[in-house]
């Protein structure tokens, strides 16, 4: 695929890019002080809300820590047609969202 572009480490819910583009990849760590809380991380194809198709879910921490507190997810450049938007509800988390 080649080159992608990064929207560099987001820690709250941000418009990442407007237009049409290819997901890529994320990657999040869970960074709350209570790893029994879970961060919830979303990606839609909307350029500006978390509304639309979403294109992704990352469950990061969680009670017993069911899920893992870091993690990469391949999206093998998905097409979006509108945008990407992240959302980040729960824990606190950090996330780099990777397109093209």
């Amino acid at each position: 695929m080649g080159q992608c572009r990064s929207s560099g480490v987001q820690t709250a819910s941000a418009a990442i890019f407007s237009g049409q583009c290819r997901l890529i990849s994320l990657h999040g760590v869970h960074t709350g002080l209570d790893p029994n809380t879970a961060a919830t991380v979303k990606v839609f194809d909307n350029a500006s809300a978390a509304s639309g198709t979403e294109l992704a879910r990352l469950v990061l921490g969680g009670p017993a820590q069911s899920a893992p507190v870091v993690m990469e997810y391949d999206m093998h450049g998905v097409l979006a047609t509108n945008g990407l938007y992240l959302e980040i509800t729960g824990a606190t988390a950090a996330v780099s969202v990777e397109f093209n």
